[in-house]
Parts: structure tokens; C-alpha cells; sequence
């Protein structure tokens, strides 16, 4: 590994003029269990409540004369990203979440080094998926290896009905097309919430294929699958 990527496009030893010196220890993703004790059950009742972070360190180094001019230009956009990959697996990213970094220590004359802790979401997002867009009901494939939360674009008009994996979603499209974010558990138009103009729960798309059934009156889905990775 020589570089970490910024939302897809900002190249840590290219565009900002780093160079990584401890690899990154990123660890796997790990369930929230809990345990409850229940009177007469034969061993715990284990729930899943959900995911933990991600959290990581890096150190890297800074080859300048004025280090603090460019310091100052690099670590807002460092602290500004919203995704991270690495140059050793460019196939996946991190959704970010929130950055410390560490002062600068002076190694040499024009070389300095600082430490990144980094905390991200639970999993790893495949690269380059393109949208899907479907005017027939039919099937969407999970290529990843653990359920999806998509953000999809219903184009229709009326009350109208999405179907995925047999659970319904009843939309009342007011406007050329309501948006259904599972990540957010958002249902907008534009920048206006419109959750009351949704009655059911947010899809996820399960490993494997799922169906997805367009409802009369609803002219085109547009998905963005999000499909991720353990």
C-alpha cells in the first residue's frame, strides 16, 4: 500500500504529498450482540442490535519546506472526505464518518509525520456499481456478501405500489417521483421529507436475488444497489 484515495479522486502521494509509513490494521466487522438471561430457556437469548464502526489508525509523512502552509491546505480535505479506499484494494471504500489526526512530529529538516485514527461504518462498499434502472418488474442480484440498504427513485404518479422480496410499499406520488432511502430511512422529494407519503418498511436487498415488482402507475425505478462486503 503507497496511497489512500479520498472520495475516489484525491490520491494521497499524488494530489496531496503523502506517503503512508504504517499500513493500516483495518479490522473486520463485528455485530452488537446482546445477551439476556431468560428464566426456563436453555442458554442466553442472543439479539442482534447491529454494527459497530470501524476504526483504524495510519501515520504518513509530509516532505516540505513550509510544512504548516501545507498542512493547512491538505488536512481539510482530509477532514472533509466522505469515503476512503486504499491503493492495495481499490475494488471497495469506507464510508468516513469522523477523523483525528495527530500534530506534526519533525523527523528531518523538510520531513514531518502525523497520525490519522480514522472511524467509518461497518462495511466495505464495491466501487464503480452502476445504477439500475428498470421499467418492468424483475430481479436485482446482491453481488455482495451481506444485505444492502438502496436509495431508490420511483417515477410515477397517483398511490402506487413497490414491491420487494413480497413486502409492499405504498407511495403517494404527489410529484414525478418520490425517493425511498433505506440508509437514511428517508422517504423525499428534492430536499423535502416525505415520509407520510410512504406507508411500509424500507427495503433491503438480501445476498442473492431479490424481486422487484413495479405496481400500475409507476412508470421507472432508478436503484442505486450499495452493494458492500464483511
Amino acid at each position: 500500500m503507497n496511497a489512500f484515495i479520498l472520495d475516489g479522486t484525491i490520491n494521497s502521494r499524488t494530489d496531496l504529498g503523502l506517503r503512508i509509513t504504517q499500513v493500516p490494521v483495518i479490522p473486520t466487522t463485528e455485530r452488537v450482540i446482546e445477551n439476556i438471561e431468560v428464566d426456563g430457556r436453555e442458554g442466553d437469548l442472543t439479539v442482534l442490535k447491529g454494527w459497530k464502526d470501524i476504526t483504524f489508525n495510519l501515520k504518513a509523512v509530509i516532505w516540505a519546506k513550509d510544512v504548516w502552509t501545507v498542512w493547512r491546505t491538505i488536512f481539510p480535505q482530509i477532514l472533509n472526505a466522505k469515503t476512503i479506499s486504499f491503493s492495495n484494494d481499490p475494488s471497495v471504500f469506507y464510508k468516513m464518518k469522523t477523523v483525528k489526526a495527530s500534530g506534526l512530529t519533525q523527523v528531518l529538516s523538510t520531513m514531518w509525520e502525523f497520525e490519522l485514527e480514522v472511524t467509518c461504518s461497518p462495511f466495505r462498499y464495491k466501487v464503480g456499481v452502476p445504477l439500475i434502472n428498470r421499467t418492468s418488474s424483475g430481479t436485482v442480484t446482491n453481488s455482495g456478501n451481506v444485505f444492502s440498504l438502496p436509495r431508490i427513485k420511483v417515477y410515477g404518479s397517483g398511490t402506487r405500489t413497490l414491491t420487494i422480496n413480497g413486502q409492499p410499499i405504498v407511495l403517494n406520488l404527489q410529484s414525478e417521483y418520490l425517493i425511498i432511502d433505506s440508509e437514511l430511512k428517508e422517504c423525499y422529494y428534492g430536499d423535502v421529507a416525505t415520509n407520510n407519503l410512504m406507508t411500509g418498511d424500507f427495503p433491503e436487498f438480501r445476498v442473492g436475488s431479490n424481486t422487484v415488482t413495479l405496481g400500475t402507475g409507476i412508470t421507472k425505478v432508478e436503484i442505486e444497489p450499495r452493494w458492500r462486503y464483511l
